[in-house]
């Protein structure tokens, strides 16, 4: 067993949970699941599986993850989301990490690959996608950011790439795209401190539409390609929209 502990936040997460431990069982004995409020069988499933429960309320993304942080038994972390999904050659990766003496200034990351409405992407703003996910608590926390939050550290650190990835079961359909990116436009309009000019509200989206979907290639992605491409623009839009409603609101 590693001395690492895996910390994963749910709330409804039935349809993912299991396929999220199932390679997780056996790395370490501290599979840390920080619950907000399930009314599925989350639970029970991640019961199960080996995990331990940590039932908590939602503080934010970066706050509860480091409540769960601070319940784990390890200072070596593992951070996943629900819909994540490490392959074997990552699994392989860090078991072989143990074996060395490490630093609490090491830190590491691996890439995400999207499948997406059950497709996978390749190309466009998704590849590439590295992400640092694993650290020693006693030089690392999550910042305060509301959206695409971040490991902040303590001390100066050497990141290092893994060669392994994890699969991201992002969304299943269309629709649940757009929710979320909803969500998300809502959490930066309502941080940002910043005026929307008319070059961000217009011209920011069809700009990332093009870097993303043609210099980024989306489009070899098809299909999934375009759809992805078109959501990220409409959600540029909508956070700029957003921010300008509210800026109008505020000098009234």
């Amino acid at each position: 067993m590693l001395p690492l502990s895996i910390v994963i936040l749910t709330k409804n997460e039935a349809q993912n949970i299991a396929r999220c431990l199932q390679p997780l069982i056996g790395l370490t004995d501290d599979i840390l699941i920080v619950d907000n409020g399930s009314t599925d069988n989350t639970i029970e499933i991640a019961l199960s599986m080996q995990a331990t429960i940590l039932q908590t309320t939602w503080k934010g993304y970066s706050r509860t993850k480091n409540e769960g942080n601070e319940h784990a038994k390890y200072d070596w972390i593992l951070s996943l989301d629900a819909d994540e999904v490490i392959n074997e050659e990552l699994r392989n990766e860090m078991i072989q990490l143990f074996t060395n003496e490490m630093k609490a200034t090491d830190s590491f990351s691996f890439q995400r690959k999207m499948i997406y409405c059950g497709k996978p992407l390749n190309y466009g703003a998704v590849a590439n996608e590295f992400r640092l996910r694993i650290f020693n608590r006693k030089n690392g926390y999550w910042n305060e950011d509301e959206v695409h939050e971040n490991v902040i550290f303590k001390d100066e650190i050497t990141i290092k790439k893994l060669t392994g990835f994890v699969y991201h079961f992002s969304y299943n359909t269309v629709q649940e795209h757009l929710q979320r990116l909803e969500k998300y436009a809502q959490l930066f309009a309502n941080k940002s401190t910043k005026k929307a000019t008319f070059i961000k509200i217009y011209f920011s989206p069809v700009f990332g539409f093009i870097r993303n979907y043609v210099f980024k290639l989306g489009f070899l992605d098809g299909k999934s390609g375009f759809q992805f491409a078109k959501n990220e623009l409409w959600y540029t839009f909508r956070k700029y929209q957003l921010l300008e409603t509210i800026f109008r609101k505020i000098i009234k």
